[in-house]
């Protein structure tokens, strides 16, 4: 075994020359990250033909609009934090760590007055089922997006293999608890309280387990908080034109065709998660290095992301038909679709590298990033979906992350 992991990390040390790219680095870590992305997609693909077998299209499609929705009121919570925590924490400050749930927690009151303000609204319009699930979302929201900080240490300290192991066990604990209420209670109501009362419970068993194992230093930096309330308040126009797409079209086409667009779309995005773990691991990198040597590396470095996941783009395109056929016959309209979608996920995948770089630096441009494109993405999406429906939708979303891809470019070279 030793013979053959030298050998493993002589062949990888002598790709660097191609790639340049600490590859044992990358290896080492992605291989963690893309193990547990691999388990959680298939978990989330099990939860996936559940939801199609034992729940029906309209209660799906009603189900999918309050995730949404909770998106939304989630980036209220803070959530910029996660990247200043990275970021702080692989510099030595973690005790940034500890401060930052503290703060986003007490910060939690934004999002749940603004959600008990929109479920009076559903009630007043007469949607009970609104109304109910979304002042759910409002009370468990403050702490299930703050304790989840736990993922942000991790990462900022590179230990990606614990990272791996706290996340099967938030995995068996949600994905069981999921499973087992679509069988008992195909309901919306039930569905939304079961997730996030799992989500909440189960992250704050890991948030002390963390803190016991590792017991973070005292070593804090005033600027990480600062920082993560500025990125918190500009990510929250991102959040919404991220979750726009599903709220459109059930405002405008019904609980019943999001359901069809969410099937279409959830496959794919699953299939791009698996990619995602290589921006994961070049976050504390970039975070390390100076803005200048990240400019020379990054075009070729996105480059090579790009051919990566077109590979995986056309294995999905001719697997597509077959999985929808043999697991999810009830969605069989949501095939073609799909197969398109997979070109959202190929651009969103590639500029991934940019954005990562871009956050990583406190580039300034962060803060115009998170405002030009997210608006660019909700216009062009709600008139899209009005005048195209779901087709408006996904063609809107290859359009939104063109644009994402160049701005997010064209602001690291400036930088």
């Amino acid at each position: 075994m030793d013979k053959l992991k030298n050998k493993s990390i002589k062949g990888l040390r002598w790709l660097e020359q191609y790639t340049n790219t600490d590859m044992v680095y990358l290896v080492k870590n992605s291989f963690w990250m893309n193990t547990s992305t691999v388990i959680t997609s298939i978990f989330a693909f099990i939860l996936s033909i559940t939801f199609a077998r034992f729940l029906d299209k309209e209660t799906y499609g009603m189900y999918q609009f309050l995730i949404s929705i909770s998106s939304i009121l989630g980036a209220m919570t803070l959530t910029g934090m996660n990247a200043a925590v990275i970021q702080a924490v692989a510099r030595g400050f973690e005790g940034v760590f500890k401060k930052s749930v503290e703060t986003q927690i007490k910060f939690g009151i934004i999002p749940f007055v603004a959600g008990v303000i929109a479920s009076l609204y559903y009630l007043l319009n007469g949607n009970h089922v609104l109304s109910v699930s979304i002042l759910i979302m409002a009370i468990f929201l403050p702490f299930a997006n703050a304790l989840n900080t736990w993922g942000s240490f991790l990462s900022g300290k590179k230990d990606f293999k614990n990272s791996f192991v706290y996340s099967q066990i938030i995995n068996i604990i949600y994905y069981a608890g999921m499973i087992s209420c679509i069988f008992i209670f195909p309901n919306a109501i039930v569905l939304i309280f079961a997730n996030f009362l799992l989500v909440t419970i189960s992250n704050l068993i890991v948030y002390f387990a963390v803190i016991k194992k590792y017991k973070p230093n005292e070593n804090n930096e005033a600027e990480a908080l600062s920082y993560g309330k500025k990125l918190s308040l500009s990510s929250i126009l991102p959040m919404i034109a991220l979750n726009i797409d599903n709220i459109a079209i059930f405002h405008f086409l019904g609980a019943t065709q999001l359901a069809i667009y969410a099937f279409a779309s959830n496959i794919p995005e699953r299939i791009g998660g698996l990619l995602r773990p290589i921006s994961t691991a070049a976050f504390p990198k970039f975070a390390e290095k100076d803005p200048e040597e990240i400019k020379k590396v990054l075009p070729k470095k996105t480059l090579q992301l790009f051919l990566l996941s077109l590979l995986g783009g056309v294995f999905y395109l001719i697997l597509a038909p077959f999985v929808y056929k043999i697991f999810f016959p009830q969605y069989i309209d949501s095939i073609f679709y799909s197969q398109i979608y997979v070109l959202v996920i190929i651009i969103a995948t590639t500029s991934s590298l940019p954005m990562v770089s871009l956050f990583a630096t406190r580039s300034k441009g962060v803060y115009k990033f998170n405002i030009y494109n997210p608006l660019f993405n909700i216009v062009i999406i709600i008139s899209f979906v009005y005048f195209w429906g779901i087709w408006g939708a996904i063609f809107g979303k290859i359009i939104s992350n063109l644009f994402q891809l160049v701005i997010s470019s064209y602001f690291v070279q400036k930088n």
